[in-house]
């Protein structure tokens, strides 16, 4: 009973539950309330806005509160250093804000009272004034939010309150409610607690001078609120984001670690019993923390902190009046002002077409002035050079009028055009790219009509067409069907470019507000103006997919075909897959295209991650079918793949490479999954990618570590602030192509959880050498057909053979690129080589005029505007963007002889800004904090460029008589208080701004780099840290690797300000101009000893003494003297670089570079000569002031390896090095000694290859895998001995090689088992020894100086786990291997090209006595017998060269035709050339014969015998011919790759369908592949073996093309 009681008792105490709220009472609090902007870790400086009143609140009755706000008072501070983020126990802190007040229009109407009506706490409604703005309105809902306080649990969310327990006295509960308030209505957790008396005495409560008198000795309650806004039911956040493909939602309580908002409100109340509380003290602070770039850096916050004390508690003696026009407000949630939010009815307002979006906070005349001022500003500005005006925030003044326009209506917009187009050129095209950045409804239409009306044509049309969907803001319903309608117009239809670009604009669009409600959430503010459309929306069911449907089957045009399909692709709804399937299928005689194909499959990316489970099987059926093209099969894998397909898939294809018979795909499938596992998990879908690629790497062949020809290359970098970049570069190829058919290029950015798809360059390559020859004969004005009557010849043996080229795809040459969708263009490269003749022309016609240059584009790359409301009824906004500027104004002028004359003012700028901003809406005063980061670059402005034959290029620079940056970055951390009047003044120019500065004094450098050429260019930084240091630069340095560098090294890492720049001062310059030149030129010398044809001829003459092949010019010949001196026979190569200063006296100061490199014909030696040299001459040339003279040579020796096989002797390098100083390079030096030699150990150890003798015994050939690689591990050097001696060496050359010293010991020091100092060996002389083991590729090290000795063992560089090197850059990483160990066989050059083309360069075709090894490692039986058979050939007819092979008496005789000459080689010492015949064997030691361009001097083919062979190059065609005896070799001339037929297969990496003959009927074996390139006519020669000729005939009767595919059948049902 008495429990019954007691529950009676309680609920009838919550009946009346209030907040004792004691009806006839009135309550007078004193409120201050303060908005706080700052940096989160810079709490030294912040911005601040203070609101101040004295709030009444009369309780009417149970359910009524009528409150007044009384001497209110709003005060500002942009530069405030001390803590503003604690309020006095009386509110006060007076000197806290020194800056201005800010008067209150309409303050009688601020002083209303207003009625607030509540249930038991839960505010149900308020009653304001109707004819109070909407500003007030907002104040007030504030003031009403912080009262809320529903400790009953009226709409509780989850178990009620417990207050039976609480009214225990001193137990605590907690529970949730949904509270609505200014933020929106949201869960809010309340925690009640009674306190104990000690608490109450430590409170803040307790100090108010009002608490005694109110509370007296009653219970004390503290009460806290804290608000969920991941929990909301109305939540008033308005934003906008381009791009919009962020991982998070920005209305809700973290977007990550990127943006947190919180808010928590403290209640202390006191009573005498629960039902009867009166609140003494409140105090709520709530945090907007941003981080300014979505990095893990120091954070932007703007807190927001409420303090409510009490100041008496009294009867009512007089009740405020009743309003005279109330107006019910059922919603606390704040109103935006600046637009129209809602309708008349409450429902969400969607802008119109015409008019103004935004409400403009002053007269739109004084805006439009504003705008045609400042744009005036932007066109000086650019065209001038002056240091000072560059300083002005160009970019930002642009960005600042692309975010003003939307307060234009369309009217006004046209009207402001009026005035702009009278303008200047560049000024137009800024505006236009202003319009298309404000993206409302109004400027979308102002760029659609002036199109219409041609008022804009051409690229300034496309441009802008091409932005207008990434920028637009409110896509309505009505805006699309607009967009639809302007794309079936006339002026869009007439206009290939514009027609393109617009419809994958408007397909883009499309999918991106209607494709996904959720994607569209996260770009447009749908969830203020309601949905626009969805994917079943008419626009697009009815009209859009139908008319792109007609387009692309009316279309017979490849290109227009793939633009149409791409649009496809970005439209992206499901409906697209029917359309897109008989594409996908290849149907015959209308979709057969395989271009069209690969882009219809690249179309699903879009689609395929909203239904993959109808995506997904048709992906895997096309990447499955061995017998489908491999672009359709490597395009549907690679998407597969990259769209999270189940593990079983990956198990699938990874299996696959075992036995997949196309090398291509299954080398594709091998780095595309090896990328995934190496890349960074810098997203969830990553994470997923890189969990199954892992797991399926097992499954996966081993491939070759070189560089692939084709490959789906991944490249990631991730660093721990949150900064990812990922580089995607997908490339197909086809079998006779020599370069791709389809590149892509694509860039993805990360910060944090915002992301991006950066760059996408996607290139169509197919059919398109003709056009790419004809294009370079255009612009070289020539033809490099050959003629003559051995050109017949070579004809009449392809029609013999019925030579028969692959049958060319459709021509399809395309290039796409667009720039994080703002820049999205379409280049046809097919009509732009047609235009080639008509650019040459227009450009010939100014070879002597000026011809002027405008040329500008500004872009807002990303931008992330997002306004919240803050406790105070204040509008807040973050806003964060990247602007673009490119500009180049000025001209150019030829002067008639190659050069040319720049005077052109260019500008490259990037800005990455960020900052929170809160707004006083009555007055357009606001406070802010923000971060500013920017790079410029801003080349020379007067340049003078010329070509003077033979080679040289030179390039000078007339110094400006103004100061001049060149480059200029920054970070700026900033607090400003400022007005909104100053509309067009950027943030950094305006005066109000403090810049946030942490050290009492930065750190200040200057580096004068210039000067010692009368230059004064200097590299400035000042940076607000307390070190900044080579330290400091490397440990930023080493978080980075190339990708992220050279992507994302501008975002900052922390905030702290800095500068930095590179600018040029007139003061202090002397020099009248600085000359940049470089020449090069090559040289060959001929020995007595060599044999002259010229090609054409079959006259034979002698070479003279020291014939050159191309004239040298006088600067050359000292060093060339020197480099061919003890050289009988080879060829230089020669550079000469250097500065000329001329200064204004009429000196001038040099610094000279000339290097020459020769090597002789034989390969045995080379010689280096290279000469530094910085000097001052006067007016008489012969006069010289030398500051400094280097001069290095170097003399290396060695003997070569043998050709086949193995080389029995040892092979040893040595090398004579000396680098000298002084004016002549006589006063000191160092002298270097190498010697580099492979042992007999690593010799017995490559040569017992058991793998490599297996094949050998099998085959008789050293042209297996295994044999190749043990035969370059014999040529390998595994032996160093260097040997330094100095002479007189400066303390500066001793500073650095003491430095140079103290990297290699730190180096070494992990592998380090001896380090003895103090010794006393040889001076001046330092020796280095090297042993490397062959087995482990470990050295052991050996380094003696003079004072010390350290042994090193088991020395090795690592891997990218490891090494420094790999991780910034595996690919510079792996071409650094060619450098150490060296080889014997193998020169740089060499190792870089295998390196690149995926060792395709070493491929090689060797023709045994019986054997074959075709240039695909493919073996057959053959014996050639005395009847020509084609070795090589080239199948499509354009080079002019084949190489045939007969039997003779006692070796095969080898017959090469190349353009006019016919070469017969006959080991037993004949060699032929047009007919002549000369005796090789005759020629004394080391002779050779020429073949000489006629002409000129140029050689085309040196013919000379070595080791027993009779060896043919052709370096300009890469082509290497062997013949010993019965055996020879070719190696594989790149540019024919796939193009090749013969007896050495067709060269294009693939052993499939390797045997065809020449018309490419497939054959079943190698022997019946070689007899039919058996030549008949005009050859008396044996017949070929009767079962070989039986087996072909019957085998070719019915021809079976090696070119035949089927296509993989695709279900038209995908449910």
């Amino acid at each position: 009973m008495i429990k019954i009681q007691l529950s009676l008792l309680v609920f009838s105490t919550l009946l009346y539950l209030t907040l004792g709220w004691e009806p006839g009472t009135q309550y007078v609090y004193k409120y201050v309330g303060r908005s706080i902007a700052g940096i989160y870790k810079f709490k030294l400086q912040n911005a601040i806005i203070e609101l101040r009143s004295r709030v009444i609140i009369q309780s009417i009755d149970e359910n009524t509160l009528i409150v007044k706000l009384t001497e209110t008072a709003i005060q500002r501070e942009g530069n405030c250093l001390v803590d503003g983020y604690t309020i006095g126990k009386d509110g006060d802190f007076e000197n806290l804000i020194n800056n201005e007040k800010d008067e209150i229009p309409n303050s009688e109407m601020l002083a209303a009272p207003f009625v607030i009506s509540h249930n038991k706490g839960s505010i149900t409604e308020l009653k304001i004034d109707a004819d109070e703005p909407l500003w007030i309105v907002n104040i007030k809902k504030s003031i009403a939010s912080q009262w809320q306080l529903d400790i009953t649990g009226v709409r509780h969310d989850g178990p009620p309150p417990n207050w039976q327990s609480i009214s225990k006295g001193g137990e605590s509960t907690t529970f949730s409610v949904f509270e609505d308030s200014i933020k929106g209505d949201c869960t809010t957790m309340i925690d009640v607690d009674r306190l104990t008396r000690s608490q109450v005495f430590n409170s803040d409560a307790f100090q108010l001078g009002s608490f005694d008198a109110i509370c007296k000795d009653m219970p004390v309650y503290h009460i806290a609120k804290t608000r969920d806004y991941n929990r909301c039911k109305s939540n008033p956040v308005w934003f906008s984001a381009n791009p919009g493909s962020h991982d998070c939602e920005f209305d809700k309580g973290n977007c990550g670690s990127f943006m947190h908002r919180t808010a928590m409100v403290k209640y202390v109340a006191c009573g005498e019993s629960i039902s009867k509380l009166t609140v003494v003290n409140i105090y709520g602070f709530s945090d907007l923390m941003v981080q300014p770039f979505a990095t893990k850096t120091e954070e932007l916050l703007n807190s927001v902190i409420t303090s409510w004390s009490i100041e008496k508690k009294e009867g009512i003696t007089s009740f405020f009046g009743s309003l005279t026009s109330p107006k019910r407000h059922t919603s606390l949630s704040y109103v935006f002002d600046d637009f129209q939010q809602l309708n008349h009815d409450g429902t969400p307002a969607q802008p119109n077409l015409v008019d103004a979006y935004i409400k403009s906070p002053m007269a739109v005349p004084i805006l439009h002035k504003n705008i045609v001022d400042a744009l005036r500003v932007v066109g000086r500005n650019l065209k001038e050079t002056a240091f000072e005006e560059k300083w002005k925030d160009i970019i930002e003044r642009l960005a600042i009028i692309g975010r003003i326009l939307p307060m234009f209506s369309l009217d006004e917009l046209k009207s402001l055009w009026q005035e702009i187009k009278t303008l200047d050129y560049i000024i137009v095209t800024f505006f236009v790219d202003c319009v298309v950045q404000s993206g409302s409804n109004p400027a979308v239409m102002l760029i659609k009509e002036l199109v219409e009306t041609e008022q804009i044509t051409g690229p300034k049309a496309t441009w802008a067409l091409a932005a207008i969907g990434y920028f637009a803001k409110t896509p309505t319903r009505e805006l699309l069907r607009e967009l639809m309608s302007f794309l079936k117009s006339g002026p869009v239809q007439s206009n290939k470019a514009v027609m393109q670009t617009t419809m994958v604009t408007v397909a883009d669009l499309l999918n991106a507000v209607c494709g996904s409600p959720f994607k569209a959430a996260k770009r447009f503010p749908v969830s203020t103006l309601g949905e626009f459309c969805n994917r079943k929306d008419g626009v697009i069911i009815d009209e859009f997919l139908p008319w792109l449907t007609g387009e692309l089957e009316s279309s017979q045009n490849t290109v227009d075909r793939i633009v149409i399909l791409t649009a496809f692709g970005s439209l992206g709804v499901e409906e697209i897959v029917p359309i897109l399937l008989p594409v996908i299928r290849g149907t015959p005689g209308k979709f057969d295209e395989t271009a069209e194909r690969v882009r219809a499959i690249l179309s699903l990316h879009r689609v395929v991650f909203t239904i993959p489970e109808k995506i997904h099987p048709i992906l895997a059926n096309l990447a499955s079918s061995i017998t489908e093209r491999p672009e359709v099969r490597m395009a549907s894998l690679s998407l597969l793949l990259m769209s999270n397909a189940p593990q079983t898939y990956w198990k699938k294809f990874a299996g696959g490479t075992w036995f997949d018979p196309d090398h291509q795909v299954a080398t594709f499938t091998h780095n595309l999954i090896n990328s995934l596992t190496k890349i960074p998990p810098s997203s969830p879908l990553l994470k997923e990618l890189i969990k199954k690629a892992t797991i399926a790497w097992p499954m996966v062949k081993p491939a070759s570590t070189d560089q692939s020809f084709f490959f789906p290359d991944i490249r990631s970098s991730n660093l721990d602030e949150g900064i990812a970049v990922m580089i995607h570069n997908p490339t197909y190829r086809v079998s006779h192509g020599q370069w791709p058919v389809f590149m892509a290029n694509r860039y993805f950015y990360q910060l944090g959880p915002l992301s991006a798809e950066v760059l996408s360059v996607y290139l169509w390559n197919y059919n398109m050498s003709d056009v790419w020859q004809n294009v370079w004969e255009k612009i070289y004005l020539g033809s490099t057909t050959s003629k003559g009557d051995n050109i017949e010849k070579l004809k009449a043996i392809w029609d013999e053979l019925n030579v028969t080229p692959r049958p060319a795809d459709k021509r399809a040459g395309l290039l796409h690129f667009n720039l994080m969708g703002s820049i999205n263009r379409f280049i046809d490269l097919e009509e732009l080589g047609k235009s080639i003749p008509a650019l040459l022309a227009s450009i010939a016609k100014y070879q002597n005029k000026p011809y002027e240059v405008s040329v500008s584009k500004y872009r807002m790359l990303a931008e992330y505007n997002v306004r919240f409301p803050t406790e105070l009824g204040l509008p807040m906004r973050f806003l964060a963007t990247l602007p673009l500027l490119m500009s180049a104004q000025g001209s150019l002028k030829g002067d008639g002889k190659g050069g040319m004359k720049s005077c052109i003012n260019a500008e490259f700028s990037l800005k990455l800004s960020s900052e929170i901003r809160v707004d006083i809406p009555f007055n357009g005063k606001f406070i802010a904090t923000g971060v500013d980061v920017r790079v410029d670059f801003l080349p020379p402005s007067d340049l003078n460029f010329s070509y003077k034959v033979p080679g040289q290029i030179k390039m000078t620079w007339i110094p400006e008589k103004k100061l001049k940056p060149f480059f200029y970055y920054h970070v700026l951390p900033y607090t400003i208080t400022s007005d909104l009047a100053k509309s067009l003044t950027p943030i950094l120019e305006d005066h109000g701004i403090k810049n946030i500065v942490l050290v009492d004094k930065p750190i200040a450098h200057r580096l004068p780099i210039g000067g010692r050429y009368g230059v004064n260019i200097q590299l400035a930084e000042i940076v607000h840290m307390v070190n900044s240091d080579k330290m400091v630069l490397w440990q930023w340095f080493q978080k980075w690797n190339f990708n992220g560098l050279f992507n994302l090294g501008f975002v900052p890492l922390e905030l702290r300000g800095r500068h930095h720049a590179l600018f040029y001062d007139p003061s202090g310059t002397h020099a009248r101009s600085v000359t940049v030149y470089f020449q090069y030129q090559h040289a060959t010398k001929s020995s007595k000893n060599t044999r002259v044809y010229e090609s054409g001829s079959s006259e034979l003459k002698a070479a003279v003494e020291a014939d050159l092949i191309s004239p040298v010019i006088p600067e050359f010949f000292p060093v060339l003297g020197r480099l061919f001196k003890n050289l009988e026979c080879g060829s230089a190569h020669l550079l000469r670089a250097g500065i000329i200063t001329e200064q204004k006296n009429g000196t001038f100061i040099h610094f000279n570079l000339i290097a020459g490199l020769s090597k002789d014909a034989w390969n045995t030696k080379d010689f280096t000569d290279i000469q530094i040299e910085k000097y001052t001459s006067g007016n008489v040339p012969a006069t010289k002031e030398f500051n400094y003279s280097i001069c290095y040579t170097s003399n290396r020796t060695w003997n070569n390896p043998n050709a086949y096989g193995f080389s029995k002797n040892v092979l040893e390098l040595n090398d004579e090095k000396k680098i000298t100083f002084g004016e002549n390079c006589n006063q000191s030096g160092i002298r270097l000694t190498t010697k580099a030699y492979r042992d007999r150990e690593t010799a017995n150890a490559a040569s017992e290859s058991q793998q490599c003798f297996k094949n050998h015994t099998i085959l008789s050939l050293y042209v297996s895998p295994e044999c190749t690689e043990a035969q370059r591990s014999d040529q390998t050097y595994n032996n160093y001995e260097l040997i330094a001696e100095t002479e007189n060496l400066s303390d500066n050359a001793n500073y650095w090689i003491n430095t140079a010293r103290q990297w290699i010991i730190y180096k070494l020091y992990p592998f380090t088992v001896k380090h003895i100092q103090g010794q006393s060996n040889a001076a001046n002389r330092s020796t280095v020894t090297i042993k490397r083991d062959f087995n482990t590729g470990t050295s052991n090290i050996t380094f003696i100086r003079p004072t010390e000795t350290v042994v090193a063992v088991n020395v090795r560089t690592g891997d990218g786990t490891v090494n420094q090197w790999a991780r910034f850059s595996p690919l510079i990483f792996a071409y650094s291997k060619i450098f150490y160990p060296l080889n014997a066989g193998r020169n740089f050059i060499r190792e870089a090209s295998r390196l690149s083309s995926g060792g395709i360069s070493e491929a090689k075709c060797v023709i045994g006595h019986d054997k074959v090894h075709t240039y695909d490692d493919v073996f057959y039986n053959y014996t050639i017998n005395d009847c020509p058979h084609v070795l090589m050939t080239d199948c499509r007819k354009e080079s002019m060269i084949a190489v045939l092979a007969r039997e003779g008496d006692q070796g095969k005789i080898v017959t090469v035709i190349n353009g006019q000459d016919i070469i017969e080689l006959n080991p037993t010492g004949d060699v032929t050339v047009n007919g002549g015949k000369t005796v090789y064997t005759s020629l004394r030691d080391r002779g050779r014969i020429e073949i000489r361009s006629a002409g000129s001097k140029a050689i085309l083919a040196v013919i000379y015998k070595q080791d027993g062979h009779l060896i043919m190059e052709m370096k300009h065609l890469n082509l290497i011919i062997r013949i010993h005896s019965s055996e020879m070799e070719l190696s594989a001339p790149q540019h024919l790759r796939g193009r090749v037929c013969g007896l050495c297969g067709d060269f294009n990496q693939e052993t499939l369908g390797e045997f065809k003959t020449p018309n490419r009927c497939v054959v079943s074996t190698g022997d019946l592949m070689a007899a039919s390139f058996k030549l008949k006519s005009e050859w008396n020669c044996s017949p070929i073996n009767n079962e070989i000729s039986r087996r072909l005939k019957k085998e070719t009767e019915v021809c079976q093309s090696a070119d035949q595919f089927n296509h993989v059948h695709l279900f038209d049902d995908l449910k």
